[in-house]
């Protein structure tokens, strides 16, 4: 064994860097520069901090590493994720050659794959997405101005895969760095280790509260089809066109409630009776001259939905989902098919799947639509060819005027459970709407930590299917005054 100095302290230049001082103590080196710490146990508190913001259940084989230093985070990254690969990139040799000195050689170097070179040239080469991205990227006691950089966080984008999570030491530079970051990635969390505060951002479309919609989508609310078919049309109720939306309106004499579902705030303009606009927004945390719905009267719940914007939408899917697609279309034991709703609910009641209620309400739903808009509604099963026993359905509700189709009933049956069916129903549901031009497939509602935890099987197949994530901020009212 090697003898290890208790203590030492030496200096050496770097070009990129300038000046370096290299601070051994009972083995355990730092690297302090322009008087903050590049490597050490600072800054392995620094990356624990870091992983620690990262849900319990999430594991990971492929991490990027933007800003190597002296290696001291591989220790900590190494002990979080055993056997992961992780990709290094690093500007300042004298940094790489610390690292092989130091923290390199207590790791497990043969999965530390070490690219020397300026992020700006090195990010485009590589070809792979990485669930896990880690930059720390300093000049001094500053973080690197190339960072923010759009060349660079569009690449950063780029190799993040589409359920992964980038984290940057945003050190004290949170709102100068972090707004240049939010113009291509939405940042989730932050957090503060000591001196360093950093930061959380995923993509856009993972379920942040208030993050907004896809370009171009419309909640089905701004559906005419919809609406008639639960708005009641009589003297009380009905459905009108605001000043930049749909809307529901209550005409109770003298008090009219209105309810909106927009991006765009509702007029409220005083008119000779007492208004009370409920307003449910897109996107945003903060609404002047409105008030929060108490929670108490409003269910919260997080949807996702799949843009379809080309023929191939497959190869955006999960390994796993694009496996069972395959599989599905080699199958010949079973066939795509077209049913009645005795048919379906028939087979959907046979699964005793939720509880006898919940699936008669769920069939009344598709029962309603029939009789407004038939034409809209879709009961395809997967059955057997040898004796026509349906297995498994999906029932979807389309909405043309706002490019979308609506999952509404999806079951297996238990002996079927293992099979492809699933899978080839959702991709037949794809092809269908790619051939009508819908662009949006919502997929209906998704868990959340405070949901039951009987969804999160199903949630998770959903995932699968590279889904934007919609959660809505809180509705909103506000009372508007007659005018006389």
């Amino acid at each position: 064994m090697g003898w290890l100095p208790i203590y030492g302290k030496r200096a050496i230049e770097s070009e990129q860097n300038g000046s370096l001082q290299i601070i051994t103590k009972f083995g355990k080196t730092a690297v302090i520069g322009d008087g903050v710490f590049q490597s050490g146990r600072y800054m392995q508190r620094v990356f624990r901090g870091m992983l620690g913001m990262l849900p319990g259940s999430f594991h990971t084989k492929k991490i990027l590493l933007v800003g190597l230093g002296a290696g001291s985070c591989l220790p900590v990254i190494a002990r979080r994720f055993k056997g992961a690969h992780i990709v290094a990139l690093e500007y300042d040799q004298a940094m790489v050659d610390l690292a092989k000195q130091t923290y390199l050689s207590q790791s497990n170097a043969g999965s530390v794959e070490i690219i020397f070179g300026d992020i700006r040239e090195t990010l485009p080469r590589l070809a792979t997405e990485f669930d896990l991205i880690l930059v720390d990227v300093f000049c001094g006691r500053k973080v690197a101005p190339v960072l923010t950089s759009r060349e660079v966080l569009s690449e950063l984008r780029r190799l993040l895969s589409w359920q992964g999570y980038v984290f940057v030491n945003l050190f004290k530079e949170r709102e100068s760095v972090s707004g240049s970051i939010e113009n291509f990635l939405s940042l989730h969390a932050l957090k503060r280790v000591r001196f360093n505060e950093i930061g959380m951002y995923r993509h856009y479309g993972m379920g942040k509260m208030g993050e907004g919609v896809p370009s171009g989508f419309q909640d089905r609310e701004q559906s005419r089809t919809y609406l008639k078919a639960t708005v009641p049309q009589n003297s009380r109720s009905q459905v009108f066109e605001g000043r930049d939306g749909l809307g529901a309106r209550l005409d109770l004499g003298f008090l009219i409630f209105e309810r909106f579902v927009n991006e765009t705030e509702p007029d409220c303009s005083p008119t000779r009776r007492l208004r009370v606009v409920s307003w449910q927004p897109y996107k945003g945390t903060k609404f002047p001259g409105w008030w929060r719905t108490p929670s108490l009267f409003t269910i919260h719940f997080k949807r996702g939905v799949v843009i379809l914007e080309n023929s191939e939408y497959w190869k955006e899917w999960s390994s796993h989902a694009r496996r069972h697609r395959e599989r599905f279309l080699r199958d010949r034991t079973c066939e795509i098919a077209q049913v009645d709703l005795e048919t379906f609910a028939r087979a959907y009641h046979a699964t005793k799947f939720l509880d006898p209620l919940t699936r008669r309400s769920f069939v009344s739903v598709l029962r309603h639509h029939l009789k407004i808009h038939p034409q809209h509604v879709h009961l395809t099963v997967a059955r057997r060819v040898s004796d026509g026993r349906v297995l498994s359905g999906l029932a979807t509700i389309d909405y043309p005027d706002i490019s979308q189709s609506d999952h509404v009933i999806a079951f297996i049956h238990p002996d079927a459970q293992n099979s492809s069916l699933g899978v080839g129903l959702i991709d037949h549901w794809h092809q269908r709407a790619s051939r009508l031009g819908l662009k949006f497939l919502m997929f209906g509602l998704l868990r959340r930590p405070c949901d039951p935890r009987s969804w999160k099987g199903y949630t998770n197949f959903k995932r699968q299917f590279h889904l934007y994530e919609i959660l809505y901020p809180r509705p909103v009212f506000r009372i508007i005054f007659p005018k006389w």
